[in-house]
């Protein structure tokens, strides 16, 4: 998903890209699932230009702060991105990647992250 135009979920629109490259210091990730936080309606919105929630860019843009994915060698993973969670793949930092166990849900890994550092 991914919007051309600042609004609200309206603007989100399907979009066939290209996978991303990781380059050094990064993984590139299969999403299973992402989160949807207030900070990614902001950005969608373009309402915040500074903080934690800090637009990165104009559009065209991916939008989507955390995932839940697998990496190419099989592990699965729980990360924060700073765009691009709304995609088939993603590139995660590594230093913002961890390794979650199977049994653990999607949802239940992605409660972790923003909501529960929130908390």
């Amino acid at each position: 998903m991914r919007f051309d135009r600042f609004g609200g979920p309206e603007v989100l629109t399907e979009a066939d890209l290209p996978d991303p490259v990781a380059g050094p210091g990064e993984t590139l990730a299969e999403v299973e699932a992402a989160g949807v936080n207030f900070g990614d309606i902001k950005q969608i919105a373009g309402e915040q230009t500074a903080g934690p929630y800090a637009s990165k860019g104009r559009p065209p843009r991916i939008p989507g702060l955390e995932v839940v994915g697998r990496t190419t060698g099989g592990q699965r993973v729980l990360g924060y991105v700073p765009q691009g969670g709304y995609a088939a793949k993603t590139v995660v930092a590594d230093r913002d990647l961890v390794a979650i166990p199977e049994p653990v849900s999607a949802g239940e890994a992605l409660a972790l992250l923003i909501q529960g550092l929130t908390a």
